[in-house]
């Protein structure tokens, strides 16, 4: 598993983790290619090497086409996006591959982000997460993020948006 910057051949990849990992509204391709010309936004992707064929097939129509990762070639399978609004940090999106869930790769982009937000001098950073998505809260809560307050019906589903966050100084890795 390697961390590294996002780059705009990164982006279909990311598009398509997005949509698998059900994101109810991704990003689009330029929306991403924006961020990486800001300042005040970190990218980062995850990448792993394949140990057998690996399709990324959009469940639905998409803006950008099915791709495709032979064996043994290094596959984007997560992403994170960190902003600097005002001095704090804010977690804008993360999506990990679902095939890829529980092996590590949702904790390795948060200690990516949250190295960046430190080296940036941020003290506090923020994120919102669905009402439904356990996994992510207990991993949030693991790094001693705490539920801030919650935006009713947030999300285009109706769903609960959960405001978390966190000071720098007290996270665990």
């Amino acid at each position: 598993m390697n961390i590294r910057p996002m780059k705009l051949d990164d982006i279909p990849a990311v598009v398509l983790v997005d949509t698998l990992a059900g994101i109810l509204l991704p990003w689009s391709p330029a929306a991403y290619a924006a961020e990486l010309r800001k300042p005040t936004s970190w990218c980062w992707v995850c990448e792993r090497l394949t140990e057998q064929p690996l399709e990324y097939v959009s469940p639905f129509p998409s803006v950008v086409g099915n791709l495709s990762y032979p064996a043994g070639t290094p596959a984007v399978i997560g992403s994170l996006t960190l902003w600097d609004v005002a001095g704090e940090g804010e977690i804008a999106n993360v999506a990990v591959h679902p095939q890829f869930w529980r092996q590590g790769v949702g904790r390795a982009l948060l200690q990516t982000a949250l190295h960046q937000a430190a080296l940036l001098g941020l003290k506090r950073i923020l994120l919102e997460v669905r009402a439904s998505n356990q996994p992510a809260q207990h991993l949030y809560r693991s790094f001693g993020f705490i539920e801030d307050g919650r935006r009713p019906r947030y999300y285009s589903n109706g769903e609960d948006a959960i405001l978390m966050s966190l000071r720098l100084n007290q996270h665990k890795s």
